[in-house]
């Protein structure tokens, strides 16, 4: 969990390196959500033939996981950071244990204790009070754009849910791998569509955005997804998807190094989050 909050907590600043060079726009939201998946899928495309054959029963899922945990997400969250900070970005994503709960119980029957209420609700608080709390230059918190982050949060609730009840006896390698296979062909296209080519050659910062691209499709969506499927074959979708709370704290340090204020109030509404994820991992160990 620490490692993977380390990995998606730097992801945002990442995608803002990945949009912006100096403030002004290099890569577009749909040219960096394609350079992303394709780059995972190429990093992760050896081992396909190895586990190939859970494609024949095990497509239904791959496909749902790989639309809701990758593809989807990838365009929201590159579009809203085309609008909003990347530490507004990752705060909103500590909604993703919540919206993982609501959809194991209204879609997959799971059962809700008492400690798992009372440790979505800390952490949600604390994520609106980080919201609140807010105190960039960036006016146009509330909007459109910030919404983006919150239906990515629902679509990698369901994909936890579907990992966790139908892909349990999967290798964690084979579900990154083969899910990103099937999106592969549709982002190439999106890729050339867009025409990222022409951006690479025209632009002069086009390579290094399309560098800080790559870092963050092998390490967010190639090497975490690994190790995010890892922690799904031990543990609860809840407890697992909890490694979002951890995510904003990276966030604002990025933001900090970036320039950004930080108030005694985020940090008070972090240590909130923090709580958050001690009391569901007591409702889960209980």
């Amino acid at each position: 969990m620490a490692v993977l909050s380390l990995i998606w907590g730097s992801s945002f600043i990442l995608m803002k390196r990945g949009l912006f060079e100096d403030g002004r726009p290099v890569l577009a939201p749909l040219q960096l959500a394609a350079g992303r998946i394709v780059i995972a899928w190429a990093v992760l495309s050896p081992v396909l033939f190895r586990h190939a054959h859970y494609l024949r029963t095990h497509w239904r899922p791959l496909l749902g996981t790989g639309l809701l945990g990758n593809g989807i997400p990838a365009i929201l969250f590159a579009t809203a950071q085309s609008r909003i900070d990347s530490s507004l970005s990752g705060m909103l994503n500590s909604l993703t244990p919540l919206m993982t709960l609501l959809a194991g119980i209204l879609f997959f029957h799971a059962p809700l204790r008492g400690g798992h209420f009372i440790g979505i609700a800390l952490g949600l608080l604390g994520a609106i009070g980080l919201i609140l709390l807010k105190d960039t230059d960036d006016h146009a918190t509330w909007s459109l754009f910030a919404m983006m982050p919150i239906l990515g949060t629902i679509c990698y609730g369901l994909s936890g849910n579907i990992v966790k009840r139908f892909l349990y006896d999967v290798p964690p390698v084979a579900i990154s791998a083969l899910a990103l296979t099937f999106l592969a062909p549709a982002f190439i296209a999106l890729g050339f569509a867009t025409d990222i080519p022409a951006t690479l050659a025209t632009d002069p910062a086009g390579w290094k955005a399309m560098g800080f691209v790559a870092l963050l499709a092998i390490l967010s969506s190639a090497l975490a997804l690994v190790l995010w499927n890892m922690l799904l074959h031990r543990v609860s979708a809840v407890w697992a998807s909890s490694v979002t709370y951890l995510m904003p704290v990276v966030a604002i340090g990025w933001g900090i190094l970036d320039g950004e204020h930080v108030g005694p109030g985020r940090w008070a509404m972090v240590l909130v989050i923090l709580s958050g994820v001690y009391v569901v991992h007591l409702a889960e160990r209980r």
